[in-house]
């Protein structure tokens, strides 16, 4: 692979992360998350809000399906809620954001038939755009007092997409971030 082809690959990934998931966590320091063994859902069927784009059953699916999915595979069993270890829930949120922009600099090489040439180029451009902003909250619930002992929450740029497959690959690796460090150790 030359030079210039891995420039162009090192751009694109680059470029391929700004869609990524931010995620945050929180948690109970005082609790004592070793013993949590199995998981139910507080919440059979998810609350309406009102807002369709978060009252949506297929939405609702792929987000169950992905959290099951990841919490087994870190040894948790699913159960009844009445014999569960702790409870989670779900919660989504959509947010206008203003995302702006001032000056840019950008870099150029090329080999032509003159030999190399390298050149600079700046811009002072300002761009201001708004966007839509996804937010999925994760909770996991002490079934003892029914309070949070913690919550994972991603977010990212809202997704439009009429490719079920896309959505649900996305719905996956937001959910697989947001559970990453979930037990805490």
């Amino acid at each position: 692979m030359n030079r210039f082809s891995f420039l162009y690959l090192a751009a694109a990934g680059v470029l391929s992360g700004c869609t990524s998931v931010s995620t945050t966590r929180d948690f109970d320091e005082s609790f004592n998350f070793s013993t949590l063994k199995s998981f139910a859902w507080q919440h059979v069927p998810q609350p309406q809000t009102g807002n369709p784009k978060i009252d949506n059953d297929l939405n609702d699916k792929r987000i169950r399906s992905a959290v099951e999915r990841d919490l087994i595979a870190k040894g948790f069993v699913k159960v009844d809620k009445a014999d569960a270890d702790c409870w989670v829930a779900y919660f989504m949120d959509y947010q206008q954001r203003i995302d702006g922009s001032g000056s840019a600099v950008s870099f150029g090489m090329g080999v032509g038939s003159a030999g190399r040439a390298g050149s600079v180029g700046w811009s002072s451009n300002s761009t201001i755009s708004d966007y839509e902003e996804a937010q999925l909250m994760i909770d996991i619930i002490n079934p003892a007092d029914d309070e949070m002992i913690w919550r994972g929450r991603g977010e990212r740029r809202a997704y439009n997409s009429s490719d079920p497959e896309k959505i649900t690959s996305v719905v996956n690796d937001a959910v697989t971030r947001i559970l990453k460090k979930f037990p805490p150790k």
